[in-house]
C-alpha cells in the first residue's frame, strides 16, 4: 500500500504518463484522420477535452492524496484523544 501512495504522490511520474497517453491519443487521432475518417467540430472538442482531463487528473491526484492522508492522520489523533478522555 505504501508503494501505491508513493507513486500517487509523485507528480513528475504522473505527468510523464499523462504526456505519453496524450501523445498516443494524438497519434491515433491523426492516423484516423489520414485514413479518410471525417471529423466534425465536436470531435475536436472531445479530443481537446480528453487531453486536458488527462493532465488535470495527473496534476491534482498528488494534492488529493496528500489531503486524504492529512485527514486520516487527524482522525487517528481524534481517536487517541477520545480514548484518553474515556479513560479519565
Amino acid at each position: 500500500m505504501n508503494k501505491i501512495i508513493k507513486f500517487l504522490l509523485n507528480k513528475k511520474i504522473l505527468l510523464i504518463i499523462a504526456s505519453t497517453l496524450a501523445f498516443l491519443f494524438t497519434l491515433a487521432f491523426v492516423i484516423s484522420h489520414l485514413n479518410g475518417i471525417v471529423f466534425y467540430w465536436n470531435d475536436y472538442f472531445w479530443f481537446a477535452y480528453i487531453i486536458t482531463l488527462t493532465y488535470f487528473v495527473a496534476y491534482y491526484i498528488p494534492i488529493l492524496v496528500s489531503h486524504l492522508i492529512d485527514i486520516h492522520q487527524n482522525n487517528l489523533k481524534d481517536i487517541k484523544e477520545k480514548e484518553v478522555k474515556s479513560i479519565k
